[in-house]
């Protein structure tokens, strides 16, 4: 082989480098998923499982201390630390699994429409600074910067969620957020800041 082949192959080696490192450059593949019935279906199993657990922690709290006697901050409390408690080895992850994660930065690109994700935070956030590297903590409150409600129409672009549980908007990440307890089940990190090319 002569050297002006071997430039050309090495050139075009290092250029599909560049573009797989450009498309993993956390370390995974955003890809739109293959199946998305299947991911859908992961996805409400293990929302479901933790309905169900939170049901199941609601019904002792609910038996240990009557709602009458207890102020909504205090039950509030109480419930956060019983589900903490429930699933205290859960990390992110936990329903937002690789493919569902995936999965739902391509829902999220969908929904926001022709915006980019910096355009529809800055809608958000009123024009507010929108703080980078602030990610929560599984089964805890946020309070590192403000929580946003999704509004309608993207909110539409989403799978529908048992009611105890509700999607948000925190810093640049989309947060599975338990309502009553008011702390983070579940998150995908910077949804609303990664490139991803729709279809």
């Amino acid at each position: 082989m002569t050297r002006g082949p071997r430039i050309v192959m090495l050139l075009a080696g290092t250029a599909a480098a560049m573009v797989l490192i450009a498309s993993r450059a956390d370390g995974r593949d955003w890809a739109r998923p293959a199946d998305p019935n299947a991911v859908l279906q992961t996805f409400h199993e293990r929302v479901e499982t933790y309905a169900a657990l939170r049901r199941r922690v609601v019904r002792l709290a609910e038996t240990l201390a009557p709602g009458d006697q207890l102020a909504r901050f205090e039950r509030e409390r109480y419930l956060a630390a019983a589900i903490r408690a429930a699933r205290c080895d859960v990390q992110q992850g936990a329903i937002f699994t690789h493919d569902v994660e995936a999965w739902f930065r391509q829902l999220v690109a969908d929904s926001i429409g022709e915006r980019d994700g910096e355009a529809f935070l800055a809608e958000l956030s009123q024009g507010a600074v929108v703080p980078h590297g602030l990610h929560p903590t599984v089964n805890e409150p946020y309070s590192m910067t403000q929580v946003f409600r999704l509004p309608a129409e993207v909110r539409l672009g989403l799978p529908l969620l048992p009611a105890e549980l509700d999607y948000r908007v925190a810093a640049r990440d989309l947060l599975l957020w338990d309502v009553a307890a008011g702390i983070v089940v579940d998150f995908v990190p910077d949804a609303f800041a990664t490139q991803t090319v729709t279809e």
